[in-house]
Parts: structure tokens; C-alpha cells; sequence
């Protein structure tokens, strides 16, 4: 006798008002014996336009009636509720999310772990101050030193376009613009569209008066250019993730006068200095390495998709490269790479049989494969260069005879280098970082660190906050009239 499956509802969107949505999609996942319907509204450009209009009344009378530090409240006690492991949130993407999104469970649980401490109070108090002296001046007019009074104002309203390669990406967007009082209207991927709106359940429990100022709806990019058209036209700011052709699609829907701010395609790469691969050294940066590649599977646009390891140490760069491997295929073992469809798996089979049939007759070429499948490829060069990655676990390790001439490689790369993962000593951090800087690097940390930015870091080189907000101010002459004309002040 088969085994009854039990099925429980989910709503896969927020929205203001969700009974509004007559018209529901289901999409349907199995986990053992239970069925979870993800609900979603097939939305028409009139829903969104009565959404954003709601957006915008519930953050006039709500939102932005808040302190920048009651904002900092909520979002951290949401936050705090995903360090339980039985909160049901919590277990409940740690069910379906390894379904979506094809990462392992074990992955999953240790990076939202993580993840959501970034959204306590003191991760946020450091992101605010890192941004802006005063935050206070995102409440009330605040006495600047040139005179002034001054105030800052996020958009009314947001429009978010997020990627779904990374679960729970979308968050820091969602906070980003809370934290100027700006409510958010969210498309999500069906790649990952649903610990947005877990997240969002949580800051709802916290405070039930933010369901007015939160809207998240999946659909497949392109597939409703009404509705995203009327998302674009009807918001103050838009901010997109994801590739140079889908980024520079919502762009073309953005008004003119209309802020819009943009996350695209980035390369990110390591580099291992001698002094880190002296004897009792080298096992830990090599793991160190193989984490940064591992974790979600180069997905992230702050993954290492080259690595160069200067000659000089214990452990020569073509060793650095065999060991690696290694690491990769222990790291199979406990975290398996997501499953590819067979467009990835071609792209990987591609490059592995170039490089392969390359290697026969050069010398300087040697790759690293998993027997099996494409679970990781290591392509080792000997001779200076810089390569790109298919992902998904694919790595190239580059051989250098000094670190300080890595950025002669990054040349044809500079406009979309992001983060530089280092393995050197404290004598050498500075003038090697300084000429990342100088190539075009905005982020540069430990390697090992790669895919776990902090707070406040200069995102693609620029602001957060500041990028979203505008000034006014007052001068001291107006406050100096305005005191004059006081009925009750003698003169």
C-alpha cells in the first residue's frame, strides 16, 4: 500500500493585501512523503500598480514614521529568530531550498546560519555608521559642521529585481532599502524565490505593520514585460542583480529621473603567497581555497575562479594545484556540488577536453579532474595568465613568480574584477593589495573569506546606503531669518 502524502500550502509571495490575488499558480515539491504547494499570483500590471500604491501608503504612514534605530530593532529580532534551529522558518528552508536550489542540505544550514547573523543589531550599527556619521540624520534634520541643518531620504517605494543563484541574497537588498525607510517591491527567480519571503514572515512576526511595506512576487524574467514595465515606471529606484543582459533589459524600463542602481556580472580571483605555503602552512590554505570554491559552487560573483600561487614556498604552485584536488574531492564528500543541467555539464566537458588536448603537447598545462563526472576540475598553468571559469567547482591555479605582478594579467578584466581572496604576510598586505586597488579590485579579504562580505563593504566599489539616499538642507540663513522673525525673541 502507498504511502499517503501529506500536502501543506505555502504562500511563495507577500504582498499588502494577499487575498486580493484571485488567480493563484502552484508550483508542487516532494520531500519524502510530504507535498508543498508554493503558491504565486499570476500578476497583471494592474495588480502592481494597486500593489505599489498600497507600498506607498503604508510607508507614509508607517515606515517612515519610524527611527532609523526602531528599523535596526526589527530587522535584528528577525534576524535572531533564525540562530533557533527549530524555528519553523528555519526548517522549513532547510527542507525545500536543497529541492530548488540543488545545494546540499549541509551547505544550506551552515551558510543561512551565518548569513543572518550579518542582520543583528551591531552588524547593522556598523553598516550605517560605516555610510553615514549620523544616521540620525535619516529621522530629523541634523547640524552639519558647515552650518546647515541637513536630512536624508530614501525612495518612497523600490523596485528589486533579484538573481537566484544564491539562497538568501535577496535579504541584503530588502534591508538595504528598509534602512532608508523605503518600502520594497520584489521580483524574485524561481532559481531561489523563497527565502525572501520566509525572511520577510519573520520581519512580520516581529512587526506585524510592515505588511504593508513588503511585496515579493516570483516570475521568470521576460516572461511579463507589462508587469515589470508598470514595476519600473511606478517606483522611485529600481536595483537589479544578475547578468550584464538582464541588468542593462531592466535598465531600458527605467525612467527617466528615476534612480537606478545596478549589481552585474563580476570575476573574483585568490592569490597564495610563499609564506603561506611553508610546511605546517600549506594544508590550511589549501583549504582555505577549496571553501571558497566549494561554497555554493562559484556561484557568487565574490568566488575565486582563478587562483595564483607564487613559486618560492614549501609546496611548489603544481603541488598547491595536486593538493587542491584533493581538497575538492573531500568536499564532494560532505557537500556535493549541485547538479548541473546538461548545458552547464557540456560547458565543463568542453573546456576540461581543450585544456586536456592541450596538455599533450604542453608541457606547462596539467588538469586535475574528478573521475566522475564534472563534480571539479583544477587546470594548472605554469607559464602567467588569466582565465575565466564555466563555475560550478571549475578552477584554474596559475603559477607566478611574484604576486605584485598579478594585475599585469588582470588588464583586459579591469571593468569586471571585483574580489581578491589573500594568503600573504603582514609586510606584503599592503603593497600588494594597493596594486589590486590600482587594477581595479574593490574588495579585497582573507582567503578563505571570500563569499562571507561584511556589512558596510563598498559594493562593487561604491556606496549602499548614500547611493539610495538624497539630501536636503537647510542653511543657516533661513534659521537665522526664522529667528529673527520670533514673536517672542527681543532684538
Amino acid at each position: 500500500m502507498a504511502e499517503e502524502v501529506e500536502t501543506t500550502k505555502i504562500n511563495l509571495f507577500l504582498a499588502p493585501n494577499e487575498s486580493q490575488f484571485d488567480r493563484l499558480e502552484t508550483w508542487s515539491i516532494l520531500v519524502g512523503n510530504q507535498r508543498y504547494d508554493l503558491q504565486y499570483p499570476d500578476l497583471t500590471k494592474e495588480e502592481v500598480k494597486a500593489t505599489i500604491e498600497a507600498l506607498e501608503d503604508h510607508q507614509q504612514i508607517f515606515l517612515s514614521q519610524l527611527s532609523v534605530e526602531q528599523i535596526v530593532t526589527i530587522i535584528s529580532a528577525a534576524a535572531e529568530k533564525w540562530t533557533n534551529p527549530e524555528y519553523k522558518e528555519r526548517q522549513l528552508a532547510l527542507k525545500l531550498l536543497p529541492v530548488i536550489t540543488g545545494y546540499s542540505e549541509e551547505t544550506i544550514n551552515l551558510e543561512i546560519r551565518r548569513y543572518t547573523r550579518l542582520f543583528r543589531t551591531k552588524e547593522l550599527r556598523r553598516f550605517l555608521n560605516t555610510e553615514l556619521a549620523n544616521p540620525a540624520i535619516l529621522d530629523a534634520f541634523q547640524p552639519q559642521a558647515s552650518g546647515s541643518l541637513t536630512k536624508a531620504y530614501g525612495p518612497k517605494t523600490s523596485f528589486h529585481v533579484f538573481s537566484g543563484n544564491i539562497p538568501g541574497l535577496q535579504v541584503w537588498s530588502l534591508v538595504m532599502t528598509l534602512l532608508v525607510k523605503s518600502a520594497s517591491f520584489g521580483k524574485t527567480s524561481f532559481a531561489e524565490p523563497l527565502f525572501p519571503v520566509l525572511f520577510g514572515q519573520s520581519l512580520l512576526e516581529v512587526e506585524p505593520r510592515l505588511a504593508g511595506c513588503l511585496a515579493i512576487f516570483p516570475w521568470k524574467g521576460g516572461s511579463k514585460p507589462a508587469v515589470e514595465e508598470a514595476a519600473a515606471a511606478n517606483t522611485d529606484a529600481t536595483i537589479a542583480y544578475g547578468s550584464d543582459q538582464s541588468v542593462k533589459k531592466v535598465q531600458a524600463l527605467v525612467p527617466d529621473g528615476h534612480l537606478f542602481l545596478h549589481y552585474g556580472y563580476k570575476i573574483s580571483f585568490a592569490l597564495v603567497g610563499q609564506e603561506s605555503l611553508a610546511t605546517d602552512r600549506y594544508q590550511d590554505t589549501v583549504n582555505r581555497a577549496g571553501a571558497d570554491i566549494a561554497i555554493y559552487d562559484q556561484q557568487s560573483c565574490l568566488s575565486p575562479q582563478c587562483i595564483f600561487v607564487e613559486r618560492g614556498g614549501a609546496l611548489l604552485p603544481k603541488d598547491f594545484a595536486s593538493a587542491l584536488a584533493a581538497d575538492l574531492a573531500s568536499k564532494q564528500q560532505r557537500w556535493p556540488r549541485a547538479s548541473l543541467d546538461d548545458q552547464q555539464a557540456t560547458a565543463i566537458n568542453r573546456l576540461r577536453a581543450q585544456f586536456q588536448l592541450e596538455a599533450i603537447d604542453d608541457d606547462s598545462l596539467t588538469v586535475f579532474s574528478s573521475p566522475k563526472k564534472t563534480d571539479w576540475t583544477v587546470v594548472y598553468h605554469d607559464q602567467p595568465t588569466f582565465t575565466s571559469s564555466p563555475l560550478n567547482r571549475f578552477v584554474h591555479v596559475v603559477a607566478v613568480d611574484d604576486l605584485l605582478t598579478v594585475p599585469n594579467y588582470l588588464k583586459p578584466y579591469r571593468q569586471y574584477l571585483q574580489t581578491a581572496g589573500v594568503a600573504v604576510a603582514p609586510k606584503r598586505l599592503l603593497s600588494i593589495t594597493n596594486v589590486l586597488g590600482q587594477a581595479g579590485l574593490c574588495r579585497i579579504t582573507a582567503l578563505g573569506e571570500m563569499t562571507r562580505a561584511r556589512p558596510g563593504w563598498h559594493h562593487d566599489g561604491h556606496f549602499n546606503l548614500l547611493d539610495l539616499l538624497r539630501f536636503t538642507d537647510i542653511e543657516s540663513s533661513a534659521e537665522s531669518l526664522a529667528e529673527h522673525l520670533d514673536l517672542d525673541v527681543e532684538w
